[in-house]
């Protein structure tokens, strides 16, 4: 991979934890919100929906993570 490639690269490795950690901050604030409303009929459901989501973009965080110190 040439060096214009790879700055190309890192630039959106960068931009995609950049998304992912708004996505975790706003699942986390939905969650908090679900925990604080009382009782819903389907809020067990949300929540493991809202922490499996969480867990996937960790996950995609730590695999762009992973790639950025591999290109060094």
């Amino acid at each position: 991979m040439d060096s214009e490639a790879r700055i190309r690269t890192r630039q959106s490795l960068h931009q995609i934890n950049n998304d992912l950690s708004i996505a975790s901050m706003t699942i986390e604030l939905i969650s908090i919100k679900l925990q604080r409303g009382g009782d819903h009929p389907l809020q067990d459901d949300l929540l493991q929906s809202c922490n499996a989501a969480l867990d996937a973009v960790k996950r995609a965080g730590k695999t762009a993570n992973q790639t950025l110190h591999d290109l060094r």
